[in-house]
């Protein structure tokens, strides 16, 4: 493939959590998260 196995961007945040769905997971809490201060903004 034309990532060679790796991911485009690496997020240090998710690089602790033990699979994908709990990545997933954590992806979107920091969008909201995102969302929300956008806002108050």
């Amino acid at each position: 493939s034309a990532l060679e196995k790796r991911v485009p961007v690496v997020i240090p945040a998710l690089e602790s959590l033990p699979h994908m769905p709990a990545r997933w997971a954590r992806l979107i809490v920091m969008a909201q998260e995102m969302l929300t201060q956008q806002a108050a903004s």
